[in-house]
């Protein structure tokens, strides 16, 4: 069916899934159209559809209740036999894909767990509703990654996909569907803003890769103390300040190598080394290599 409603527009692609099989699907849209796209006619009757978009918005409606899709945001709604109406915009590129479950087999995925839903999803799930469901839509977390060719070609083998896909569908059920506690909606907010200083940190270090780090300077660019930004950076990166800003760095003079226009020297002194061999000593450890024979280690075993 979703092949024949956006032939006129093209840039329709099956990834995953089979929903008539399967009971789930993932779909990839990347277009553009100079009249606005009615959305509603792809969506399959009780079945549930969340969407994740990456450009262009899009507008889901049902009575006084609506979504609106922009770039960078994810939500879900249902139809039922009918009821929704959905837009896509017109005059912009369009690129989103769409996680479809049908009621029985998301049926079976929740098994145990409904008491943990959403009430208008647990309502909708348990056929309690003959009206279409209009859920909410959040921020697509930048841990998942923006990318939209890392989630229309991930980077595992082929046969591999399907699980990828699969692991993917659940995760944003599990993201969408669920109810918060109090105490779990209060560490969220923490967690958010945890979020955003390291993010803001990881941004400032790119934009002064040369400089000294100074860990009193970074905490008050990001707004907290120096002992808190290091704590949330080690926890949501894994990585330390020092061994980020190392291997920013190293990343960086290895570009500028490969590129040919820079030799050791003036690679090591771009990126705020004066001392070459603290620089080569740097580059080995994150690169794997001297940086005299990168980006050909081969060299070494001549």
């Amino acid at each position: 069916m979703e092949a024949s409603v956006w032939e006129g527009v093209g840039g329709w692609q099956q990834l995953q899934g089979d929903i008539h099989g399967l009971g789930w699907s993932v779909e990839a849209l990347d277009f553009s159209a100079a009249e606005s796209v009615n959305w509603a006619k792809s969506f399959h009757p009780d079945c549930l559809e969340i969407c994740v978009n990456f450009a262009g918005h899009g507008l889901v409606r049902a009575g006084e209740r609506s979504l609106v899709f922009r770039p960078g945001f994810f939500g879900f709604y249902a139809q039922h036999e009918q009821g929704l109406e959905a837009t896509r915009s017109s005059g912009e590129a369009n690129r989103f894909l769409t996680f479809e479950w049908s009621r029985s087999r998301l049926a079976r995925e929740v098994e145990g767990l409904e008491d943990t839903l959403r009430a208008e999803v647990r309502k909708w799930l348990a056929g309690r509703s003959s009206d279409p469901l209009v859920g909410g839509v959040r921020p697509l977390p930048e841990y998942w990654g923006h990318a939209w060719s890392h989630w229309v070609s991930p980077d595992v083998p082929g046969r591999a996909r399907f699980l990828w896909f699969w692991g993917r569908a659940l995760e944003l059920a599990g993201a969408l569907l669920f109810a918060e506690a109090p105490n779990k909606g209060q560490a969220r907010r923490r967690w958010n803003n945890a979020r955003r200083r390291v993010e803001r940190a990881q941004e400032y270090l790119r934009e002064h890769l040369a400089e000294p780090l100074c860990l009193q300077s970074l905490a008050r660019e990001v707004g907290c103390s120096p002992f808190y930004l290091s704590r949330i950076f080690s926890e949501q990166t894994g990585e330390t300040l020092p061994g980020y800003l190392r291997r920013l760095r190293m990343e960086k003079a290895a570009e500028l190598l490969r590129a040919g226009g820079h030799n050791v020297t003036e690679a090591a002194m771009a990126v705020g080394y004066s001392s070459l061999s603290h620089f080569s000593k740097a580059f080995c450890r994150v690169m794997g290599c001297c940086p005299c024979v990168y980006p050909y280690p081969a060299r070494l075993a001549r």
